[in-house]
């Protein structure tokens, strides 16, 4: 007989106290140990990173194999991506890797409310308390999220770059950041990537790269009939086959590219951070009596950063020296040699939150949590991600569950601003906004059962901004994250015009006939066409949910049009500080941001090594 493993276990009083006195006895072991310890070594890296997340994974590798004897220490507050029981390794498994416990920050999102779009003397609240998943493992959230080398983080790791547009904007903010244009980034994913396409064109050859250590196929064993069928239901409407959404235009209705090698997830951990360790040298020193010194990457999980360490000799100055965490029941400081830096690369809520409590942030929200200042910018204020929204549609039973380990194809298209259905030169518009991805109905969502469709669509260019603030000095205590989806109207009529769009789809044959596929009404009540805007804003608010790319908290602009990093990821006001990872982006990529994450770092360790260079030149 078989027996059900239940997902939660509850525990009793009996067990609270057993793990209260476990608890009791690990902190006297760690007391007397500090009570008898009577010296602690000082521990100096050339470079410390924050974070073992995409960036930082990155990051380890291009510095330790680009520059000459350094070594680096690389802190990350959750453990080994290897142990969580294969599930982050299994594509099949990507959305039971997002609940491992061990593995997720646990974020929750603040509720939101706003005067309605359609009838504003309502008041509507968005979706109370969003669960914001953000990787706390060895790869972040590359080892957490889908797969698909694209768009967004779904049943595979989408690697999608977004449109040269975005980064040309990233580069049209002053000279100095010409850095930052699309030639350059494209130069930064192709150095990436390790595309194994059979028999590549050569216009894919000009957008993609051969020789990186972040493996890119083609979905194995080709696709299934239901998404073979997705892609003619899409064409029936007028919408372009695109073979490539990372060639020279996005939009169109295509397969995706996925971060897998040999049937296992690729994350950035696996190809960069792995490679990084790879590389151990001595170097003996000239001193009779001394020890030399060990060229390695030191990676310490469980290691929880508390604050940047600063010398207090040059106040004036903002010089950043160190770290001090907390790694097994003990505070520690780890500091950088002369020349070195520390380099925050903890994501786009972990980063600022340790920015500001380290005083570096806006006066307000640091003076009310007793935080002394440092530097005043708005650290935080800029917070972009992706809402999205997913239409459901059954079919006839026994006929989608042979289904793949994930979604295949993805609609890229531009929406109408009035909520209208796309047209056809929507479709055809080469700067698309909205994305849509097809996957199984999964038990999931809403606890819905049975075979069947979802689509999800994706606002992948938004115009509303949200922003995090400390809740307190705590450094264990979650920041306030206001996630302020659809503030704009526009959004959210983009959101309608894609939904109706959706509609659309699941009528065309042949999903509408050899699947019988029937969409499930957008509430218990509505299932025709009759659905009023007043509806549909209802509908999109109560059932958005997050993609999972939040970014540009920490933003990478002048000063003086609220920056808080510069063109080289300097954090302004300060030295011997960076920061390197989503958080940076000024404007949000039209696609995942995994991908453009990896980018940033890349280019950033080529600024790092110019600057080190010349620094050891004088």
């Amino acid at each position: 007989m078989s027996q059900t493993v239940p997902s939660v276990i509850e525990k009793n009083q009996e067990d609270l106290k057993k793990d209260a006195k476990i608890r009791e006895l690990w902190m006297k072991n760690i007391c007397d140990h500090d009570k008898h310890a009577k010296f602690k070594i000082k521990e100096t890296y050339d470079f410390i990173i924050i974070g073992a997340g995409t960036a930082g994974c990155v990051l380890a590798r291009e510095l330790i194999h680009g520059i000459p004897n350094i070594n680096i220490l690389v802190l990350e507050a959750g453990g080994p991506n290897v142990h969580a029981n294969g599930l982050i390794s299994l594509p099949c498994t990507w959305y039971q890797a997002y609940q491992l416990y061990d593995c997720d920050w646990g974020y929750v999102t603040q509720e939101q409310k706003m005067k309605s779009h359609v009838n504003p003397i309502k008041e509507v609240t968005v979706k109370k308390g969003i669960p914001y998943p953000r990787g706390k493992v060895w790869g972040g959230c590359s080892s957490l999220n889908g797969m698909v080398y694209m768009q967004v983080s779904q049943p595979y790791f989408f690697v999608m770059r977004g449109q040269a547009k975005q980064y040309n904007d990233w580069a049209a903010q002053g000279p100095e950041y010409k850095i930052w244009d699309w030639d350059h980034c494209l130069e930064a994913f192709k150095a990436i990537e390790n595309n194994t396409r059979e028999n590549p064109d050569e216009k894919f050859k000009k957008f993609h790269g051969f020789n990186g250590l972040l493996h890119v196929q083609d979905l194995q064993n080709g696709v299934y009939d239901i998404m073979s069928d997705l892609i003619d239901a899409a064409k029936n409407l007028g919408i372009p086959y695109n073979d490539d959404f990372n060639g020279e235009r996005q939009n169109g209705v295509g397969r995706y590219q996925t971060t897998n090698e040999k049937g296992k997830r690729c994350s950035l951990a696996d190809g960069y951070l792995r490679d990084a360790l790879k590389k151990v040298e001595f170097h003996p020193g000239s001193e009779p009596n001394g020890f030399g010194k060990v060229v390695a990457v030191d990676v310490r999980s469980y290691a929880h950063v508390l604050e940047i360490i600063w010398d207090e000799e040059n106040k004036k100055e903002n010089i950043a020296t160190g770290v001090r965490y907390f790694c097994n029941g003990t505070v520690r400081e780890a500091f950088i040699a002369p020349k070195g830096e520390v380099i925050i690369c903890s994501g786009a809520i972990n980063s600022p939150q340790i920015l500001m409590l380290s005083g570096v942030g806006p006066k307000e929200n640091l003076e009310a949590n007793n935080i002394k200042i440092r530097k005043e910018l708005p650290v935080g204020k800029s917070l972009l991600d992706h809402p999205s929204c997913f239409s459901v549609a059954k079919s006839t039973p026994n006929t989608v569950h042979h289904w793949s380990s994930g979604c295949e194809i993805g609609i890229m298209h531009k929406a109408n601003v009035e909520g209208k259905i796309p047209c056809k030169e929507d479709f055809f518009d080469e700067n698309p906004d909205i994305q849509i991805i097809a996957l199984p109905l999964r038990p999931y969502v809403d606890g819905l059962d049975g075979d069947g469709i979802i689509l999800l669509s994706i606002l992948n260019v938004p115009s509303s901004i949200g922003y995090l603030e400390l809740n307190s000095n705590n450094p264990f205590d979650q920041p306030r994250i206001h996630l302020n989806y659809f503030e704009k109207s526009d959004d959210l009529y983009r959101m309608i015009s894609s939904l109706k769009l959706c509609r659309e789809i699941f009528k065309q044959p042949p999903l509408s006939t050899v699947y019988n596929v029937k969409e499930i009404g957008i509430n218990d009540n509505i299932n025709g066409d009759d659905i009023s805007d007043e509806d549909w804003e209802k509908f999109v608010l109560e059932k958005s949910i997050t993609t999972f790319h939040p970014s540009g908290t920490v933003k990478m602009a002048p000063e003086s049009k609220g920056g808080v990093v510069n063109h080289r990821l300097q954090v302004y006001g300060t030295k011997n500080l960076r920061v390197i990872d989503a958080s940076i982006f000024p404007y949000i990529p039209t696609g995942n941001t995994n991908a453009p994450t990896a980018m940033v770092a890349w280019r950033a360790s080529r600024l790092i090594i110019e600057d080190y260079t010349r620094k050891n030149s004088l």
